[in-house]
């Protein structure tokens, strides 16, 4: 595999299937639909393990406190050589880590949100320069859209964080290949025909919105087909040029902000992804939301980390 402009999409597998969630707006009078729930993570999160082919919760983290109520949140750890299932969370500060050489992902409560921390610890996952082919470590947070709202009940889609990078360092020298080697920080949107009475029922696309990659300050726009890997989807993945969400680089370690309606970006996606042979059988009219996924990719031996805040899709209905 060679890394052209961006890696292919991180994979949630349950996120490619159907869910049995049913699209709303009953109540006409509701104007505005959060798509990402519990922004401070107060019912937990599903911990999925290091093998994507298996894709299966295997324990729960509770960084405020044991919940009855099912988490709405995943986190996964597809290609690391460490689980954290057993870890014990360490709180300093009001901050609650969870932590092994491999990774640390860190919660500090902040009313309706959480300051997040995602660090992956490359030098201790690759002894040597990973090598084509071979899988990689990710840190993804996670969540299906209960809602799976259609495209066409939306005016608008306003995605919102605050995100800064805390520190990326190159651990393998002068071994550098940009074509397999980086570590990178996107969300992706599981864009998914959700009409059941369609043929392509179940069909999909990935919608990709970058915010760092080690190699470019300027990140361009990428459209493929999701390869890569013996589990990659197949599937259609468009992720936007970095200059249209936000100016700026996260490589300068500084606080960013994003405030940006991505609604004609998926709507523009969606015409690309057919234009490319994808979704033939899929109109506009049946497209939903199905699922979000956000975090590390790290196919290269780098130690780094980011933070965020204040994530947020806010759908205006018609």
């Amino acid at each position: 595999m060679k890394l052209n402009i961006l890696l292919l999409t991180p994979i949630f597998l349950y996120c490619s299937m159907p869910s049995m969630a049913q699209q709303i707006n009953p109540d006409k009078k509701i104007k505005k639909l959060e798509v990402i729930t519990d922004k401070n993570f107060k019912n937990g999160i599903e911990l999925y393990g290091t093998n994507s082919a298996n894709a299966v919760p295997i324990s729960k983290l509770y960084p405020f406190g044991k919940t009855t109520t099912e988490p709405n949140w995943r986190l996964a750890q597809w290609g690391s050589k460490f689980d954290i299932v057993n870890v014990k969370p360490s709180v300093a500060n009001g901050k609650v880590s969870y932590e092994n050489q491999g990774k640390r992902i860190s919660f500090t409560g902040m009313g309706n949100t959480a300051l997040v921390s995602m660090e992956i610890i490359g030098s201790n996952e690759y002894p040597t320069p990973r090598k084509d082919g071979q899988d990689w470590p990710h840190l993804l947070l996670a969540q299906n859209v209960e809602s799976r709202i259609r495209l066409t009940e939306m005016q608008s889609l306003l995605y919102t964080i605050n995100t800064r990078l805390m520190y990326d360092v190159n651990k393998m020298g002068d071994a550098l290949d940009e074509k397999l080697h980086t570590s990178q920080v996107s969300l992706y949107l599981n864009i998914q025909n959700v009409n059941k009475q369609s043929a392509a029922y179940g069909d999909y696309f990935w919608f990709g919105l970058p915010l760092y990659d080690y190699r470019y300050r300027d990140i361009k726009e990428y459209a493929a087909q999701d390869l890569g890997k013996e589990d990659a989807t197949k599937k259609f993945i468009l992720n936007v040029a970095a200059k249209d969400l936000f100016s700026g680089s996260l490589q300068d370690k500084k606080w960013v902000g994003i405030k940006k309606d991505i609604y004609p970006l998926i709507i523009k996606a969606f015409k690309k992804a057919q234009e490319r042979g994808f979704l033939k059988d899929t109109q506009l009219t049946d497209l939903g939301i199905d699922s979000m996924n956000f975090g590390w990719e790290v196919p290269g031996t780098f130690d780094c980390g980011f933070q965020f805040k204040n994530l947020s899709l806010t759908a205006t209905l018609k």
